[in-house]
């Protein structure tokens, strides 16, 4: 649903909603630094889109905060602290500009589709960003079996001619998730994508059992045991938000 909660640079509101870390954090670079985690750390650039995940601790160090927002019901492929380039254009930061905008002038229903519009350049660009071809290969395997729930991504990363941990090391310091974790957030990302918006017919939603399937579920229970772990409610739950 990528609800914006907030969009701006007033100083005690970011420090308020950093403090609770129940939300995504997007913001733009203004300068060179350094995010620190618990497991590492990230450098950034002037112009870089720094995207924090919920639940996260950090600190952030040197001249890197500018326009921030924060969302709820958000689906990214990031599990720690980190970095994308904005496009050519620079689509993200004027995103994130006009939803400061219209953030002051109250208004809900562009709100809505400019979280959308950001989280879908977000993962756009991360996609199209400088991974070696090994990590490519990986992820065009993972993105063309979304919805196969007989997929063996192991059995297919074995396949390729390099040793299995040197394949998952280099896919997690590249992308900051691991292959698994990065089929089952993208997995999720489409399924709350098809619970919002998708409509199997012109007078009924798609079922559960239906989304699980083109998700790549072949247990409808299985697939909401894992969508209310990674959203913290069920699907019918997020469908009502």
């Amino acid at each position: 649903m990528n609800n914006i909660v907030y969009a701006g640079c007033g100083e005690n509101k970011i420090k308020e909603l950093s403090a609770t870390r129940k939300y995504w954090q997007v913001t733009v670079c203004h300068g060179s630094g350094e995010i620190t985690y618990a497991k590492g750390s990230v450098r950034h650039c002037s112009g870089d889109i720094a995207v924090i995940p919920p639940l996260t601790a950090y600190e952030h160090k040197g001249n890197g905060n500018g326009l921030h927002a924060f969302l709820e019901w958000t689906a990214l492929p990031f599990k720690n602290p980190s970095t994308v380039k904005d496009d050519i254009n620079g689509g993200i930061a004027h995103a994130l500009s006009q939803a400061e905008y219209y953030f002051k002038q109250g208004n809900d229903a562009v709100l809505a589709a400019l979280g959308d519009l950001i989280v879908s350049y977000i993962i756009s660009v991360a996609k199209s960003g400088g991974y070696s071809p090994v990590v490519e290969l990986v992820r065009a395997d993972i993105n063309a079996n979304l919805s196969n729930a007989s997929y063996a991504l192991d059995s297919y990363i074995r396949t390729l001619p390099l040793n299995y941990d040197y394949v998952r090391k280099l896919f997690k310091s590249e992308v900051g998730v691991t292959p698994h974790d990065y089929l089952t957030a993208t997995r999720m990302q489409q399924a709350a994508l098809l619970i919002t918006g998708g409509l199997s017919n012109t007078y009924s939603r798609y079922s559960v059992g239906q989304i699980a399937e083109m998700c790549g579920y072949a247990e409808p229970l299985y697939f909401s045991r894992v969508f209310k772990k990674y959203y913290g409610v069920s699907p019918s739950e997020y469908a009502k938000k």
